[in-house]
């Protein structure tokens, strides 16, 4: 079974190159996103929206944060930098978010450490789909 498998994949074992991750730069970061953040003490994903700008001369980021709708939407303004794994924000009251190019088109995103009450959902993953540049 496992030679027919191996048959069928053509057998080539998957590059080396291709694990390592290319270094983050501006340009796949910066634009209108717009996606989900799932909150590890929340049933439901929270809607997020987010803008990101150029970096600074200095090197630092600003970004725009919404989350929720209606009337539980709010609104953060966060600063981060650009560094080789991504761009790493820190959050109002404590916490990280730290986003990294999956492709293009799409970014991950993970947040630790948030205190609660926080303006932001909490511990979890965000899921973003570039909007515009």
């Amino acid at each position: 079974m496992l030679l027919m498998l191996l048959s069928l994949g053509g057998g080539k074992a998957p590059s080396p190159a291709a694990a390592v991750p290319a270094a983050t730069t501006a340009d796949t970061v910066v634009g209108v996103w717009r996606g989900t953040w799932a909150a590890q003490d929340a049933e439901d994903r929270v809607p997020v929206e987010a803008i990101l700008t150029a970096p600074s001369k200095e090197g630092q980021m600003l970004a725009l944060l919404a989350t929720g709708a209606g009337r539980a939407r709010r609104t953060t303004r966060i600063t981060g930098r650009l560094e080789l794994d991504g761009v790493r924000f820190a959050l109002p009251g404590g916490g990280s978010l730290r986003l990294a190019a999956a492709s293009a088109s799409r970014l991950i995103g993970v947040v630790k450490g948030v205190s609660k009450p926080a303006s932001v959902p909490g511990d979890g993953t965000l899921e973003l789909t570039r909007v515009r540049r």
